[in-house]
């Protein structure tokens, strides 16, 4: 088996779930840091008056013991710090809605009233992955493979679609020669975490503010060292280490160099194409020309990629909402195209405009052979 050593470079933030979430009840914020803390060494710590507070808070029904806890909490802040089991960095937009929206008696958004359930449901924060010895957030190796098999499969399919189907859509699973590709997890370096907002931009329209959603993500300039292995296993043809390094290159590097670009096609027509201009200056002026060296590859990875990063070129449809829902309800009508019409991008408020920075880019760099 061939062995080869690559290291990762995350020039986004980007995002890989695990199903769960921070919880507003099980975490403070604090001097740019969430602490999620452990509830039964929280109690203990509290003195007897609050420790009946809390209870008292927890017996109570409806919306209101919800902000009774969470004023506990709050008014206990170095008690829950205390009893941190983690933290991570946040925005400071976010430590500012946190302060301005949770716990507060009366809930206004909009000049409406708003559900106070809803208030704490919206500070659900989606966790990114972490070691469950280490506690680091890593890459998993499945999502590097993925990437890489998406690339790679592309090329194929470019060459040769009965190849194509040849080696992936006519053989069973044992048989698919990206069987014979290993891919261990990534192991941590130098990394940063980060809680922000994800945020969604119309690309061929200005917008000012889109659906949003709070989430923990593997920030930019994180590193990780990783180990790629090759076997010669039962498979039509062996897996190329020079064909997944031309095969991210031709399906990554465009569509990255594309997000710079002010226009793009869609439809056949050139359009304008607004996603570079959310972009934070210094992200934009460092990476507007960028080209790899000949060692680096592209790939993206993780929660809010794009379509067009997690599709082969060619066979790819997108589903794209073009009306329906809203107040009245109405159906919902789709359009396939090749390309989404929105983009996803992190920022440091609900309301950022152009500070964004795209998510899931990651710098590939062959060590060795």
């Amino acid at each position: 088996m061939k062995t080869y050593k690559l290291k990762l470079t995350a020039l986004t933030p980007l995002h890989i779930g695990t199903g769960e979430d921070y919880e507003p009840t099980n975490f403070v914020i604090d001097n740019g840091y969430l602490y999620e803390f452990d509830e039964y060494t929280f109690f203990e710590k509290l003195d007897n008056v609050q420790k009946q507070r809390f209870l008292k808070a927890v017996e109570t029904k409806g919306a209101e013991s919800l902000f009774e806890i969470h004023r506990v909490i709050k008014q206990n802040k170095k008690q829950a710090i205390e009893s941190a089991t983690s933290k991570v960095q946040v925005t400071k937009g976010l430590e500012r809605d946190y302060e301005n929206k949770v716990g507060k008696a009366v809930q206004n958004e909009g000049g409406r009233r708003v559900q106070p359930t809803k208030v704490f449901n919206r500070f659900q924060i989606a966790k990114t992955i972490r070691g469950a010895n280490t506690k680091k957030v890593y890459i998993p190796g499945s999502s590097i493979k993925g990437a890489i098999s998406t690339a790679y499969q592309e090329v194929i399919y470019k060459e040769n679609p009965t190849h194509h189907r040849e080696y992936f859509q006519n053989r069973k699973p044992q048989e698919n020669i990206f069987k014979n590709l290993l891919i261990s997890d990534t192991i941590p370096v130098k990394t940063f975490s980060m809680v922000g907002y994800a945020l969604n931009k119309e690309r061929f329209e200005e917008d000012q503010l889109g659906p949003s959603n709070k989430l923990e993500t593997i920030f930019s300039n994180s590193q990780f060292e990783i180990t790629l292995g090759i076997r010669n296993y039962k498979a039509p043809q062996n897996v190329n280490f020079e064909l997944i390094k031309k095969s991210c290159d031709a399906h990554y590097l465009p569509l990255f160099q594309q997000i710079f670009k002010p226009f793009t096609t869609f439809r056949g027509k050139k359009v304008d194409d607004f996603t570079n201009e959310y972009f934070d200056e210094a992200f934009y002026e460092k990476y507007k020309d960028f080209t790899p060296k000949e060692n680096q590859f592209l790939i993206r990875v993780g929660k809010h990629s794009g379509a067009r990063a997690v599709t082969i070129d060619g066979m790819r449809k997108i589903k794209v909402k073009v009306s329906g829902g809203g107040r009245r309800r109405k159906p919902n009508k789709w359009e396939t195209l090749d390309q989404e019409t929105t983009t996803w991008m992190f920022g440091g408020s609900e309301k950022a405009l152009n500070t964004l920075l795209p998510f899931g880019w990651v710098l590939c760099e062959i060590q060795d052979k």
